[in-house]
């Protein structure tokens, strides 16, 4: 169903935005875990201790982010990381039918002996190859700055525990004594594959929306609008969800509520690598299954793309401009 030629030429229009987003992402990822290792962990605790009213505005639980797993784990959540994820899906998904109609090309293209449903699957497979590499560059960027980074950590200092108050009284006054180790021994890469996967589900939703909007539109900045639109409402909806304990129903109509790389990295450190892929187990907080969340965004992108088709081979084009 996919056409050589178009995939060339796809690949072509989108490699300069690949390896602008690609490159980004991996030294971003890289950046932040070796960010992470400068923050003093005690120092990073009593800082949070005093927001713990705001706990619930955030992704994970505050005590997940005292350990070096959990901070080098927020790098799937970066508003970085997120916006060229959300920069490569619209930009590629608005261009399908939209942004050839707006060039003057998609008759041109069309007039040869290519289908409808050949373009699209063609320009589909470009860019949900070029959404899951850009998904790895994240986890690979992760993975070199874990193997790349040292830290230091604070050796505590000999207690003795007095009984029945149970106070511990410190046996040396000198300066506590600091050891270096490797970040690789503190922090398991492999923890990160379930985020990853989430962000793949998370930009593929995104996509699919995209080229549905394009599908139906002939002006890619009105795709592009469209897209946003819904994307900065789902966030909203999210933010109200959070915030007010009677607008917690909007959580289940948006699509920011199945994307949880945090909570899978919390449950790969409670109950082991296999355990974010099941489907039958609910774990921790969650209502339902881990591996059903992302299964959701893959669901519903699908659905995008199944109705991108069928609009698309039933509309008529209007002439190039």
């Amino acid at each position: 169903m996919i056409h050589r030629v178009l995939l060339k030429k796809y690949i072509g229009q989108s490699s300069l935005l690949f390896l602008s987003c690609g490159a980004a992402l991996f030294a971003f990822a890289w950046i932040r875990v070796w960010v992470v290792s400068l923050l003093d962990m005690g120092q990073f605790q009593t800082i949070l201790e005093q927001f713990r009213e705001f706990e619930k505005f955030a992704p994970i639980e505050f005590d997940s982010l005292f350990t070096y797993t959990g901070r080098v784990g927020m790098t799937f959540d970066e508003p970085i990381v997120i916006l060229c994820i959300v920069i490569w899906c619209i930009s590629r998904g608005s261009d399908v039918v939209s942004g050839e109609l707006g060039r003057g090309t998609l008759e041109m293209v069309l007039s040869q002996p290519i289908s409808r449903t050949q373009l699209l699957l063609s320009h589909a497979t470009v860019s949900i190859l070029g959404l899951a590499l850009l998904s790895l560059l994240v986890w690979a960027g992760v993975g070199a700055g874990v193997y790349a980074t040292s830290v230091e950590e604070t050796v505590p200092p000999p207690t003795v525990r007095i009984p029945i108050i149970g106070i511990d009284i410190p046996l040396t006054v000198d300066q506590p004594q600091t050891q270096t180790l490797e970040l690789r021994d503190r922090v398991d890469v492999q923890t990160y594959a379930a985020s990853t996967f989430h962000l793949f589900s998370f930009g593929y939703f995104v996509l699919g929306l995209a080229t549905f909007f394009s599908s139906i539109d002939r002006y890619r900045w009105r795709t592009v609008g469209a897209t946003v639109a819904f994307y900065i409402l789902q966030m909203v909806m999210f933010g109200l969800g959070k915030a007010a304990e009677s607008l917690s129903y909007l959580l289940s109509m948006t699509f920011f509520s199945c994307y949880k790389p945090q909570k899978m990295t919390s449950i790969v450190t409670k109950e082991g690598l296999a355990a974010p892929w099941t489907l039958t187990h609910p774990l921790l907080d969650m209502t339902l299954p881990p591996l059903v969340y992302p299964l959701i965004l893959l669901g519903l992108g699908t659905t995008c793309y199944v109705g991108a088709v069928v609009c698309f081979n039933k509309r008529d084009l209007p002439a190039p401009l």
